[in-house]
């Protein structure tokens, strides 16, 4: 059982505790999908960066957060303190709500970060920005810190060539924690929180034990998988490799529709042995042959990264894996041009709906950004197309019923 908002949990007598996030400094990534990253990508990345950096902190007061005017910090989530009977302990979860969560009235994906001390605001920068642009859907982001020491714990039992534990004597509770995650974290969240079936679940280096646990044995818990600081080639407790089980869990045709992204750091490879990098060729090989179509995933090796700085193109890499740029290309201008946009608009958001099998929306406005229903609103204002302005108007209403900016049309 949790134990959140006011409640004070049996086992102990203090309350759950809420604090605000600070937001110290968001981050930004590049964009595309290869197996093995290339040189000039990485240069562009470099480039890139500091500039969506500074564009992410100049509008991150009005996109993401609130300002807090007793201190002047601009605040991207909330810190709960709640406790787990499964785990015996008090953990502190992340929370960090879309734009305008609170007048809004439909329900929003969540991610599920770990290491959330280090992840957590690399996570929300990049969902942030590609929702802003229609690339994915607005979500929550839930970010699970390792406040109580404890990171180790959810690795899995893995085994190099020589028998020995990669991870030392730590590990082996994956599975209490996606029990944690899927009897206490998700009631909990369900109870307080506007959240939809899709979950995403994302994991580094130990922290990627629970992510790969739910993909082998809990496949029905969460609809995306992101891997991050992957291993391959080390063997787990049955004796098969990380990259046989894998093999096998993606040509399985009996489990649900589902993705996978899987990456590592160059820079990783030159401490491990060449076995590792044969499995990340091999297995993109076999998987050429027997690709599952219920299945969508990425494996690849990203080339200049490091064994932590790879986080911020591995996320970016793993929300393209499971919203891919060919399915989220929003044809607006086809929309404009169209005699009944508002019917094109509609119609596009159910067909997407159906494929992920939740209810998507079209985003209401962004910054600088005219591909949003408020976009549309004005352009055909402008244009004088009163009957479609209208049509777009009501059908805009039925998303965001409580929009000033739409009612005031």
């Amino acid at each position: 059982m949790l134990v959140g908002g006011n409640n004070v949990p049996s086992e102990a007598n203090s309350e759950t505790k809420h604090t605000c996030l600070p937001v110290y400094m968001p981050l930004a990534c590049r964009q595309g999908r290869t197996v093995i990253a290339n040189l000039r990508k990485t240069i562009v990345k470099r480039l890139l960066f500091p500039i969506l950096l500074l564009l992410l902190i100049s509008c991150q007061s009005n996109l993401t957060g609130s300002a807090d005017s007793s201190n002047n910090k601009i605040v991207i989530g909330e810190n709960i303190s709640l406790f787990s009977k499964i785990l015996n302990e008090h953990r502190n979860v992340y929370i960090s709500l879309p734009l305008n969560y609170d007048r809004n009235t439909h329900n929003y994906p969540t991610i599920i970060v770990f290491d959330a001390e280090y992840l957590f605001e690399i996570t929300n920068s990049i969902v942030k920005i590609k929702s802003s642009r229609n690339e994915m859907p607005e979500s929550i982001v839930i970010g699970i810190p390792n406040n109580t020491g404890k990171r180790y714990d959810m690795s899995l039992e893995l085994f190099k060539n020589d028998g020995k534990k990669f991870f030392g004597d730590n590990g082996g509770k994956s599975k209490e924690y996606i029990h944690f995650i899927s009897e206490e974290l998700f009631p909990f969240l369900e109870e307080n929180y506007r959240i939809n079936t899709h979950k995403t679940i994302i994991g580094m280096s130990p922290t990627f034990g629970p992510v790969l646990e739910s993909f082998w044995n809990r496949p029905e818990l969460f609809r995306g998988h992101i891997v991050l600081a992957a291993e391959l080639s080390l063997k787990t407790k049955s004796g098969e490799t990380i990259a046989k089980k894998l093999e096998n869990s993606i040509q399985d045709s009996l489990r649900p529709f589902s993705s996978i992204y899987i990456g590592k750091a160059s820079e990783d490879l030159k401490r491990r042995p060449p076995q590792e990098a044969e499995a990340f060729l091999k297995l993109n090989h076999k998987l050429d042959s027997i690709a599952n179509p219920k299945v969508n995933y990425t494996i690849e090796i990203l080339q200049n990264e490091n064994h932590y700085g790879m986080s911020i193109s591995g996320i970016e890499h793993g929300l393209e894996t499971i919203y891919p740029t060919e399915v989220w290309s929003i044809p607006y201008r086809e929309f404009w041009s169209s005699k009944y946009p508002a019917n094109e608009i509609e119609i596009f958001y159910e067909n997407l709906s159906n494929k992920y099998g939740f209810r998507i929306i079209p985003l209401e406005d962004s910054y600088y950004f005219g591909q949003t229903l408020l976009g549309t609103v004005r352009r055909l204002e402008r244009q004088g197309r009163t009957r479609e302005l209208n049509e777009v108007i009501q059908l805009a209403l039925k998303y965001y019923p409580n929009s000033p900016e739409l009612n005031n049309y």
